[in-house]
């Protein structure tokens, strides 16, 4: 989502976050951090703070040199609800902070995302998602600890919500964070599954903006980009977990498929993924990367033409064969992507029921970002897609 002007025109591309990402920028984290607040407010999962707590604690010490008060918040669970949510805005707001760390991985940078909005109003969380009137947020400045799809930039956070028990979206260009920071020593530290899971979860918001209703050049050169260095990089960092040059060059996928999807507004593999991750135990980006070849496969024909793009990224051969065969070839290449970094391709792999299947199809029918599709999207049709996955 851009910033739309006061004449109703939406920007083909705008993105007001100041974007770091090099090794060892956390060096520097004091200095950033100084030019957004004087008093810090680090939020983090109770899992990200227990693997971590060594580089929170450096962050904490950093900012302490730059005369930033600096306190940690660490009693958020590993899958928030918006209960918690508003338990940590209470916290937040008797700190006083100016400004707010999002640390690890996408709840704990979810989380930090609402705190830093919810401060500066006296909302419930769960109140967010009938999108009221809202005041500007305190500063956020991002830290992931490994690339998330887009979601250390883009102006979007989900939550469970603790009524309805299902993940809820919100988007805001006030969601959109001062400062994203990413030093790939981080990403050394997190668990290998992980990554490639966050990888893949890369690569399909990098596809989807491809073929999105939406798209424009700017766009999907990003996109295009996003893919060529997830192609390139994610086997090298699967098999060479230490070399941080892979883990940089997937840092840079992320933001720039990020980048894209402000603009593309489309991830149906995302929308299902939220869905399957509010009535089963699946991790959202567990999902969409199991249904990310299952999600192309149904889009291909609507769109052969933005496929056969893909495929070249790919390093596919398409030499001599029609326009609907270089097309497949998009989809075997992420099918042998997925088989080289040890990806499950079935969700029959999991315990997880075709029963659910319909509730799940509902569910994902509520979420914004199937609107762009290049084939238009039924409850039927998302029911079908999930069947094939199975």
């Amino acid at each position: 989502m851009g910033f739309t002007l006061n004449n109703g025109i939406v920007p083909d591309f705008n993105v007001p976050t100041k974007i770091y990402v090099r090794n060892n920028i956390l060096s520097d984290i004091g200095d950033i951090v100084s030019t957004y607040g004087s008093r810090a407010l680090i939020i983090t999962n109770t899992t990200d703070f227990i693997h971590f707590q060594d580089t929170i604690d450096f962050i904490s010490r950093r900012c302490i040199d730059k005369k930033i008060g600096c306190i940690i918040f660490d009693e958020i669970p590993p899958d928030p609800n918006t209960d918690y949510i508003d338990s940590a805005v209470y916290f937040a707001r008797k700190t006083r902070c100016d400004v707010i760390i999002g640390f690890g991985g996408i709840h704990s940078i979810n989380s930090a995302k609402a705190v830093s909005l919810l401060i500066n109003n006296h909302l419930f969380c769960e109140d967010l998602f009938s999108y009221p009137e809202v005041q500007k947020p305190v500063n956020l400045v991002t830290i992931p600890v490994c690339p998330l799809f887009g979601f250390e930039i883009i102006p979007y956070l989900y939550l469970a919500d603790i009524q309805e028990d299902i993940n809820r979206v919100y988007n805001h260009p006030y969601l959109y964070p001062s400062a994203t920071v990413i030093d790939s020593k981080i990403f050394l530290q997190t668990p290998e599954d992980r990554m490639t899971q966050y990888g893949i979860s890369t690569l399909s918001m990098a596809t989807e903006s491809v073929i999105s209703t939406t798209n424009n050049g700017i766009i999907n050169s990003f996109a295009l980009r996003a893919i060529d260095l997830t192609f390139k990089n994610l086997p090298l960092a699967f098999r060479e977990p230490d070399n941080e040059q892979h883990h940089l060059n997937l840092a840079y996928a992320s933001i720039m498929a990020g980048i894209a999807f402000t603009v593309s507004e489309l991830s149906l593999s995302l929308a299902i993924s939220l869905a399957l991750s509010s009535i089963t135990s699946l991790r959202v980006e567990t999902s969409m990367a199991l249904m990310l070849p299952h999600v192309m496969e149904y889009n291909l024909t609507a769109s052969p033409g933005k496929y056969v793009q893909m495929s070249k990224v790919m390093d596919e051969n398409v030499k001599d064969i029609t326009v609907i065969e270089a097309a497949i070839k998009a989809v075997e290449g992420v099918r042998k992507l997925e088989s080289d970094v040890d990806i499950p391709q079935r969700l029959s792999q999991f315990d997880i029921s075709k029963n659910t299947f319909s509730k799940a199809a509902e569910i994902t029918m509520s979420y914004p970002f199937i609107e762009n599709a290049p084939r238009q999207l039924t409850k039927d049709e998302i029911e079908t897609i999930l069947i094939a996955a199975y």
